[in-house]
């Protein structure tokens, strides 16, 4: 009797084991290790949703059954130009050089208005979008599809106070993401 019990509380274990906790639909985010960053090596870490991300570092985005990768290539609030006019009295532009590839068959969609800045003080800026001469090419699309296999680059912008100093990171924050991936942009 003793016996059975046992063999029995261990099937149940084992089962119990092989069929819960499955985190499938969970959205999931790591760095890529299969494109280095033109300033560090790659390295592993025991938490990729905390995996620190390096400007020029690749994450690789899983939720919702797609899976895709995305890189804040570049930051630069000092010298963006724009067009006269275009900008309020006391702002300036900032801009982030980004770039998500799809890695699904199926086409994704992209837009700006999933990145943002982030500053020590805890104010975020999202983007606006535009478009026009005088801007710093590429210009980041405004909700393009993404065919399997491609990918997009370019330039978001921002429009931040002359005087609110140098944001402290890059934030992507699709919709299906618990938290958003950072990028710290250093000082």
């Amino acid at each position: 009797m003793r016996r059975t019990t046992v063999l029995l509380a261990a099937c149940l274990l084992a089962t119990l084991t092989a069929c819960g906790g499955s985190d499938d639909d969970k959205p999931t985010v790591s760095k890529a290790t299969d494109t280095p960053s033109a300033t560090t090596k790659p390295t592993p870490s025991p938490s990729p949703s905390k995996e620190a991300l390096r400007l020029g570092d690749t994450a690789n985005v899983n939720t919702g059954g797609f899976s895709f990768s995305a890189a804040a290539l570049a930051y630069k609030d000092k010298g963006v130009s724009s067009p006269p006019g275009m900008l309020q009295d006391g702002m300036k532009l900032a801009l982030v050089e980004v770039k998500v590839c799809n890695k699904n068959d199926e086409p994704i969609e992209v837009s700006p208005f999933v990145w943002s800045l982030a500053y020590e003080d805890g104010v975020r800026v999202e983007p606006f979008h535009m478009s026009g001469s005088g801007l710093p090419q590429p210009v980041y699309p405004m909700d393009a599809k993404v065919r399997g296999g491609d990918c997009v680059r370019g330039n978001v912008f921002f429009e931040v106070p002359e005087e609110s100093g140098r944001a402290e990171r890059v934030l992507y924050s699709p919709q299906d993401l618990d938290e958003p991936v950072e990028w710290p942009v250093g000082k």
